[in-house]
């Protein structure tokens, strides 16, 4: 083979194996960027996130069709931080309203490793009396505890199930010098803004 034809399949080959092992962008890397502000903290949503009043939030749920079981978890949760009677701010996706996360206002947690499990515990058995009671099957993906220079952080991650229909729920509680910040994330494609809770905890 003359050499010259060599030097092209031999480079032709190269761009190829190149293109096949190059990492692809899953997840939130995947999604263009809005940041949200929430009490002095900044955190990154996916683009076509806004913010929204539990008003219309309720009104937008509603109508959503053959979705009901989905609504009354959804409608749940918002009554669930609105009972915690402290600041909160709900941002929707505009293109589909299933895809929300709460952020509000939370008691500042001395966390070490006992307590955090603690607080995992406490938080997972919630789930379980919320699962029964709305007829939906929770399973957990994990449930971890992590810290920053300036943070504490208890994540617990679920996939929530209904006949074929399935949800995944990311809970946050955020821990610092200057207050605590939970998040309650919901959606349907499986991203639970860890690195964006990250850099608030680092901030």
């Amino acid at each position: 083979m003359p050499m010259k034809k060599f030097l092209l399949l031999l480079t032709s080959v190269l761009l190829v194996s190149c293109q096949i092992f190059e990492p692809k962008k899953e997840g939130f890397a995947k999604f263009s960027k809005n940041k949200i502000e929430f009490k002095n903290n900044t955190i990154v949503l996916t683009s076509d996130y806004v913010k929204a009043t539990p008003e219309d939030f309720k009104a937008k749920i509603n109508l959503l069709e053959g979705e009901l079981k989905f609504k009354n978890v959804a409608l749940a949760e918002l009554k669930k931080i609105e009972n915690k009677k402290v600041d909160f701010e709900l941002f929707v996706d505009a293109t589909n309203i299933q895809n929300y996360v709460f952020i509000y206002t939370c008691d500042f947690y001395q966390f070490d490793e006992h307590r955090a499990a603690r607080v995992v515990q406490a938080l997972s058995d919630q789930i379980k009396d919320e699962a029964n009671i709305q007829e939906v099957n929770y399973k957990r993906i994990h449930g971890r505890y992590f810290f920053t220079p300036t943070s504490k952080v208890v994540k617990l991650k679920y996939l929530k199930a209904y006949k074929k229909d399935r949800r995944f729920q990311t809970e946050y509680i955020v821990a610092s010098k200057s207050g605590g910040v939970g998040l309650l994330i919901s959606n349907l494609e499986d991203i639970d803004f860890e690195n964006s809770v990250k850099r608030i905890a680092s901030k």
